[in-house]
């Protein structure tokens, strides 16, 4: 068999990264109607007498209302966040999983690098998914909706890498989107986007810091097999 070729960038990388943090829109999606459950939100803080601006009650994203709602009482907020909670944890048995997402998490394992999974998703959710796919246990942390909302004006990946005790050099975030990209970078960790995900290729390159690009997951878990940590060999999974 012909040994994979890996790009330079990505291989230096890869031969630094000891902890591999997956946002989780590459390994799937538990809001298949994101629009229909921000409009049970609305519907739900419109009930209540709520008035809120013309751009946040046009929104179809559950996010942008989950955030009204707890702006607008403790206590819609928790009614909003069960409607959401409810939504995906549904969702979780019987998303699909991203073709070579499997894959990845298994070829970070086999080479000593440590797996978090970052969403903003529920963590019972998330955690449904990965056991729905028979991934749990290649996963160590995996850390929701609840951390995010611990941080709440944190626009990097700083506390995800305080968290997890992981280095910003040391560290790879595998992203769908150019936003997640940036936020890594800010953190001074290395971006591995995954083309057309969520996004092109043209978007997700960009921006300060080290970054790079791949066609897929399966693609991104033969180069993980190629390039293992050269000075970190044989480190404890997590």
């Amino acid at each position: 068999m012909t040994p994979l070729r890996v790009r330079p960038h990505l291989a230096e990388i890869l031969d630094r990264t000891v902890h591999v943090v997956v946002t989780f829109s590459v390994l799937g999606n538990l809001l298949p109607e994101p629009a229909t459950v921000a409009r049970q939100i609305r519907e739900m803080l419109l009930d209540t007498g709520h008035q809120m601006s013309i751009m946040i009650g046009a929104s179809g994203n559950p996010f942008d209302m989950l955030a009204e709602a707890y702006a607008a009482g403790e206590d819609l907020g928790r009614r909003a966040e069960q409607l959401v909670h409810d939504a995906e944890l549904d969702a979780a048995g019987r998303a699909p999983v991203t073709t070579g997402a499997p894959a990845l998490l298994e070829a970070c394992r086999a080479t000593g690098r440590a797996i978090t999974v970052y969403a903003p998703h529920s963590e019972s959710a998330v955690g449904r998914f990965l056991q729905h796919h028979g991934l749990r246990a290649l996963v160590g942390p995996a850390l929701g909706r609840g951390f995010a909302m611990r941080h709440p004006a944190v626009r990097t990946m700083g506390p995800v890498l305080e968290s997890i005790g992981a280095l910003p050099g040391e560290t790879a975030v595998v992203c769908a989107t150019f936003s997640a990209m940036s936020a890594t970078q800010r953190a001074g960790a290395h971006a591995i986007g995954v083309d057309r995900l969520r996004e092109p290729r043209k978007m997700l390159h960009g921006g300060e810091g080290s970054n790079a690009v791949v066609q897929s997951l399966t693609h991104l878990a033969e180069a993980v097999r190629a390039c293992a940590p050269s000075q970190h060999r044989g480190a404890s999974l997590w």
